[in-house]
């Protein structure tokens, strides 16, 4: 609803409401402010600052908290609908999430910045390897991008906008964050959904999902660990591991995995996150986000 098409008298009266002291009243005029979309806002700010009230205070937040979640949850609606993943987009969309008015653009416009950086130091003349070696270089050391330790994991570790501040991220971020710039240079690395463990893996070309997995396995040609600053790591390792936690070597761990995969990890993943922490609100929220990529 466009702000400028909203009665204000209707409004003034649906806030001062918002106060009531009788629930029935203050849910239904919660549920009606809810369906007026960011647009308003401004104007429950404005409202927050006014009042002198702690429930006030407390209602409007978390109205404005509803609203925002509506918003996030109709465009991640819309975004997994779509045939083609972006997964800058995604992360973009997911980030709205603690930080509901981060723009796509200004991460786009720190990407592009960082794709250039390596692509100066790039030629084509290198092998596949070489110019996975040189983004190792740019990625993990010029830039100083690496994974946080699992004891020191906190929300902010799942955002790519702070993780684009701090330089620091959880594992599945820091692969996303990897494959956006090296597709960006036009090198075909897709996610490996490794039991307990998230990598990468380089192919001869771009993976056409609706072909078969097992057309997928001839496309590899290594596969790249971000735990390890990029380090090549090959089919026998990758078989070693799973011995070692006593998996079966099923092909979907040898194989790409699509990009809907990888929004899907890291949202289940910043999920376990708030369920650790007891936060029942934000974790029922993202159940819900959850339960859109199918």
């Amino acid at each position: 609803m466009d702000i400028n098409q909203i009665n204000r008298k209707e409004l003034e009266a649906l806030l001062a409401l918002l106060d009531d002291s009788d629930s029935e009243v203050y849910e239904h005029v919660f549920d009606k402010l809810s369906t007026y979309g960011k647009e308003i806002i401004p104007e429950l700010e404005s409202a927050w600052a006014d009042a002198f009230n702690e429930k006030m205070h407390e209602r409007l937040e978390e109205l404005i908290h509803r609203i925002q979640f509506n918003s996030l949850h109709t465009a991640f609606e819309a975004y997994v609908q779509k045939d083609e993943f972006d997964l800058l987009e995604g992360a973009s969309i997911l980030a709205n999430f603690s930080y509901p008015d981060l723009e796509l653009e200004s991460i786009q416009k720190e990407i592009t910045k960082l794709k250039r950086d390596i692509w100066l130091e790039m030629n084509e003349s290198l092998t596949p390897l070489e110019k996975i070696n040189v983004l190792n270089q740019m990625f993990f050391s010029n830039f100083n991008f690496e994974i946080t330790s699992p004891a020191n994991i906190d929300e902010s570790d799942f955002y790519i906008n702070k993780f684009l501040e701090t330089r620091n991220a959880h594992p599945i971020l820091v692969g996303l964050l990897y494959i956006i710039l090296a597709r960006k240079l036009d090198l075909p690395v897709y996610g490996l959904n490794l039991p307990n463990h998230f990598a990468l893996v380089f192919c001869r070309n771009n993976i056409d999902f609706r072909e078969s997995i097992e057309e997928h396995r001839s496309e590899v040609i290594f596969y790249i660990n971000t735990h390890q600053k990029g380090a090549i790591f090959t089919k026998s390792e990758i078989e070693e591991y799973l011995s070692k936690i006593e998996q079966t070597n099923k092909i979907e761990y040898f194989v790409p995995c699509t990009d809907k995969r990888i929004i899907k990890l890291l949202l289940k993943n910043l999920l376990n996150y708030y369920i650790s922490k007891n936060d029942e609100i934000r974790a029922r929220e993202l159940s819900t986000l959850v339960s859109l990529i199918l």
